[in-house]
């Protein structure tokens, strides 16, 4: 019997992946303004976040805001950032498929801190 072949789509647009640096002025004082410098890109297909996942990164202290896949790499690690269309992400964490693939779970920059504040405010 045949096995079925599968083949990703990762056509919902391209990430990039790397740090996030603080820019320097001429005398090496910190200015407030951050730069994101990419390490490499990959092409990415959003995936749907189930219950589960919302789960998984509400007990790590993160919310959840978009799930990724990707095809695998072997440089991709968790104290990265990831940007995607100017927006800058966290990376929750990275769950490996066979070395085949990657999902990345991802939360915007600064919305832990802003959401909880917002809560605290509200109460």
């Amino acid at each position: 019997m045949m096995q079925k072949v599968t083949h990703n789509s990762y056509n919902d647009g391209v990430l990039h992946y790397g740090r996030v640096t603080t820019i320097r002025t001429a005398s090496g004082r910190r200015q407030s303004e951050k730069r994101f410098v990419a390490t490499e890109k990959l092409f990415y297909e959003e995936m749907s976040i189930r219950q589960e996942d919302r789960i998984l990164c509400g007990t790590m202290g993160n919310v959840l805001d978009l799930k990724v896949k990707t095809p695998f790499r072997q440089g991709a690690r968790t104290h990265q950032k990831v940007r995607i269309n100017e927006q800058v992400y966290d990376v929750i964490t990275i769950d490996a498929d066979r070395h085949v693939r990657l999902f990345w779970y991802l939360q915007k920059v600064g919305d832990v801190h802003d959401r909880r504040t917002e809560n605290q405010t509200s109460d």
